[in-house]
């Protein structure tokens, strides 16, 4: 009987009577109490190694549990943002506002470093427990076309960012698609509109820009901001955020 075991029985008038095996700790302790001498000094080094692998194993189990637990409280996103003719998509500040707080309950967090790999940009997705495990999923991206470099990076940087993320959480993004490539028509509303705040933003922003009002709302096909189809909105941003980029 080793000497854990031997700690784990005592001895009564009627016989052995057998307690839970002591803890690490508990074993530690002991040794300090006796004394370090020659004998325990390698006992010794090998709890200290027991004790660490016990608790990255608890981490690990709790992390587990805790992902169990966000994979049901984690809703299925419906994406908003409109790519023009070929669908939507999700923006990442989106996403982490619907999954924050079911993120924070659970007892994790999340942080991202960036590398270049390869002609791509690498994202990687750390997601901590306060148990103490940790996990990492990365997400590479090639850099597309833009009006520079700069922005091609961060377009790429942030596409990466989401996927990593979506990758690394399970996230489930329900997303209006072609309903056929030769008239390029986008499942859902095709009727809904632009929001009120959205319609205010387009507005305020053609102003600024010095943009022809009638010539932009006939761009849109709209008799008024008001009306404008969400659908065009995406399209109708980058058309600003263009003209604001040549006034800078």
């Amino acid at each position: 009987m080793n000497k854990q075991n031997e700690l784990a029985v005592v001895t009564h008038e009627a016989g052995a009577v057998m307690r839970p095996a002591p803890t690490p700790e508990d074993m530690m302790q002991a040794m300090i109490d006796k004394g370090v001498t020659a004998e325990n000094v390698a006992a010794f080094k090998e709890l200290v190694v027991l004790s660490e692998h016990m608790e990255d194993r608890n981490a690990i189990r709790q992390f587990n549990a805790a992902f169990a637990k966000l994979q049901t409280e984690l809703p299925t996103i419906t994406a908003k943002s409109v790519i023009p003719n070929r669908g939507k998509y999700e923006k990442f500040e989106d996403i982490m506002a619907v999954i924050k707080k079911p993120l924070s309950e659970n007892g994790f967090s999340i942080s991202f470093s960036q590398d270049f790999k390869e002609g791509r940009i690498l994202e990687i997705c750390t997601l901590r427990h306060d148990g103490g495990h940790v996990q990492t999923n990365s997400f590479a991206v090639r850099s597309g076309k833009a009006d520079s470099d700069t922005q091609a990076d961060c377009k790429a940087s942030t596409t990466a960012k989401r996927n990593a993320l979506c990758n690394a959480l399970n996230i489930v993004i329900r997303q209006d698609c072609l309903n056929n490539e030769d008239d390029a028509g986008i499942e859902g509303d095709p009727n809904a509109k632009v929001t009120a705040t959205q319609a205010e933003e387009l507005e305020r922003r053609v102003n600024e820009t010095n943009s022809n009002r009638a010539a932009f709302l006939q761009f849109a096909k709209a008799a008024k901001f008001s009306e404008i189809l969400a659908n065009k909105y995406e399209m109708l941003d980058e058309t600003l955020s263009r003209k604001e980029r040549q006034g800078r």
